[in-house]
């Protein structure tokens, strides 16, 4: 049984993260590498391989940081994020290990990701 989905908002992600994404996204420039997958990203979502808008991401993940003036610094593809998690697999990146940055097709769904036996 899975654990109900928080809201930003209940996650600690509201108003200011909300500013924070709009400010980098003023910022970014299409096409830019993704540090996660090294996959261009772009402000229009469908652009994006999974089709989603980009997600504002801690560098300092906050899980392990806090939130107390921890603030999103950079932008990756939301699939991207959610492999990332609270940044325990940062070693295991494709664009560090040399995998094959061609993400798998969108899914939320973990259990279905191609994880490294």
């Amino acid at each position: 049984m899975s654990r109900p989905t928080k809201s930003a908002h209940q996650r600690g992600l509201g108003y200011q993260h909300r500013k924070t994404r709009e400010r980098l996204l003023n910022r970014h420039r299409d096409g830019a590498p993704c540090w996660w997958c090294g996959q261009p990203m772009f402000k229009n979502p469908d652009d994006n391989f999974d089709g989603k808008p980009l997600e504002a991401d801690h560098t300092r993940s906050r899980d392990h940081f806090g939130t107390q003036g921890n603030h999103a610094d950079r932008l990756l593809h939301h699939t991207c994020n959610r492999r990332r998690g609270n940044g325990d697999r940062d070693d295991q990146r494709p664009t560090l290990v040399g995998a094959d940055a061609t993400p798998a097709p969108a899914s939320d769904d973990l259990r279905i990701m191609a994880w490294p036996w």
